[in-house]
């Protein structure tokens, strides 16, 4: 990405608030028309995308034009310069820094009382908003403090002064051992690993164990508890254990609602909570949990282009995915636009897995409605997509697309498009009983006019699948529904979006 590029997001994502407070300071002492300001205005005018083209030719004149790269790089130094200043009152951190920086000069000039109470203020918001590497700084601080200006009964305080910094390095070990073990047995779920496969069984298996370990040092800590939650709501996804993952995240939410301040000061944290919350919910079947997350998940207002996208992401992709597995196709549809301009709108803010996931289920919708050249269209970015993100819904695709083909009379693709699938499957490991039983049928799809022999077939094959289905460790293996409701489509002759609406 460009560092114009760049410097047009910068721009856009500045809400009216922020634009109106960069300008106002920008221009104070009579300097509005300075050259950083007049290319702001430039930039800001530009619609969806930066054109430096457009912009030299329709401000030929000015005399930004003539030093542009020097010119943008100061304008980008402004912004945020001004940004800081804006936000400066916003978050935490930057309170309990200020109480910090008020002590060291109430210190230097020998102001003990007024140095102690900025100590002990920062000491307050500190421990409320668990801000444990400012903890550690302020305790240090009030220790040599004491030790300097306490005139008697000096060693019970220096004592328990050093026991907070004890026990908060405890806590502040805790904190790290929870959240990298969190965050690896997130990346592994997101990554889509093969659960079956023995050694990221172990590995995570070996995670939760260390996460467990340390449930006593827990206790009554918002932080620590966030961290348990979320390691164990991602290992019983992983195990697809969608009950116990939704417990998980629901014990997430109770800390929210015990300690509301974060809600605001860690916002982001709590619409993933319920993004999170929404997600697990449907996976369990849960309807009332999940309109009760989506809904506090719309209300929630949003300040910033950072949290209208997160929203997005969000509300969006969960809510189409609920539509869809209740058969209400009608409503699925109809949010693909709104999908469709959002993955442009908020391009930066949407991490790949999540784009993949998105065009992953307007693919499945539109099979299931029978929309196969739709479908089709959809699984042009999944196979383009060369990372390694999300491989299990490529595998499905790679499935999915020899019976697209089929659908669409293009019965001379069917056999190559099963071939690509069993190679690709194979150079992965992927070949499992649900993989096999497919590669087999297309193998054997009788593709002449012979409508007995093809219905024989579909008959066997949705009676294996119904056999793996009821099998407790392979039943929620992605794709299979798919390829059920397919397959019983073509035996009963109910669509199977109609089958979604009345399920057996």
């Amino acid at each position: 990405m460009s560092a114009q590029d760049e410097l047009f997001q910068l721009i856009k994502c500045l809400t009216p608030s922020e634009k109106r407070y960069f300008k106002t300071n920008a221009s104070k002492g009579g300097d509005d028309k300075s050259n950083y300001v007049q290319l702001f205005d430039a930039i800001d005018c530009q619609a969806e995308e930066y054109d430096e083209e457009l912009l030299k030719k329709k401000h030929a004149k000015k005399p930004f034009i003539k030093y542009l790269s020097a010119e943008k790089k100061y304008l980008r130094e402004q912004v945020m310069k001004q940004m800081r200043a804006y936000h400066v009152d916003d978050s935490i951190d930057n309170k309990i820094n200020e109480l910090i920086q008020d002590a060291n000069f109430q210190n230097n000039k020998g102001l003990v009382s007024l140095n102690e109470k900025s100590l002990l203020k920062a000491k307050e918001l500190a421990v409320r908003y668990e801000r444990y590497h400012l903890l550690k700084l302020i305790l240090k601080r009030l220790t040599a403090f004491t030790i300097e200006f306490e005139k008697k009964k000096i060693t019970e305080p220096v004592i328990a002064l050093i026991n907070e910094q004890k026990q908060l390095a405890i806590v502040q070990e805790t904190d790290l051992e929870l959240e990298t073990k969190n965050r690896e047995l997130f990346s592994i779920y997101r990554s889509g690993a093969d659960i079956s496969d023995q050694h990221v069984r172990n590995r995570v298996d070996m995670l939760i164990n260390e996460v467990e370990r340390h449930r006593m040092r827990v206790g009554n800590s918002f932080t620590l508890g966030i961290h348990f939650s979320r390691a164990n709501s991602n290992y019983y996804q992983l195990l697809r254990d969608w009950n116990s993952s939704l417990i998980s995240t629901q014990q997430e939410y109770q800390l929210f609602q015990q300690f509301p301040h974060f809600k605001t000061e860690i916002s982001k944290d709590y619409r993933i909570c319920l993004a999170n919350l929404m997600s697990r919910a449907q996976s369990a079947g849960n309807n009332e949990w999940f309109l009760k997350a989506l809904k506090e998940l719309k209300e929630l207002p949003c300040d910033s282009f950072n949290d209208e996208g997160e929203v997005f992401q969000n509300v969006y992709f969960t809510e189409h995915l609920f539509h869809i597995n209740n058969g209400d196709f009608e409503k699925a549809e109809a949010l693909v636009p709104i999908i469709v301009d959002g993955l442009i709108k908020y391009e930066v803010k949407i991490n790949l897995a999540r784009k993949l996931a998105f065009q992953f289920n307007i693919m499945v919708m539109y099979f299931l409605m029978h929309d196969f050249k739709s479908a089709l269209k959809w699984t042009e970015p999944l196979m383009a997509d060369n990372s390694e993100i999300k491989q299990h819904q490529k595998f499905v695709t790679v499935l999915l697309l020899p019976f697209i083909h089929f659908e669409l009379g293009h019965e001379e693709l069917v056999e190559s498009y099963a071939r690509s699938a069993y190679r690709l499957l194979q150079s992965k490991k992927r070949l499992h009983d649900f993989e096999r039983l497919v590669i087999k049928y297309l193998n054997g799809m009788p593709l002449s006019s012979d409508r007995a022999e093809f219905k024989q077939k579909v008959m066997e094959f949705h009676s294996e699948l119904e056999t793996l289905m009821n099998d407790s460790q392979i039943n929620s293996t992605l794709g299979m529904e798919e390829m059920s409701l397919w397959a019983k489509s073509h035996v009963t002759g109910t669509p199977m979006h109609e089958q979604l609406k009345n399920p057996r």
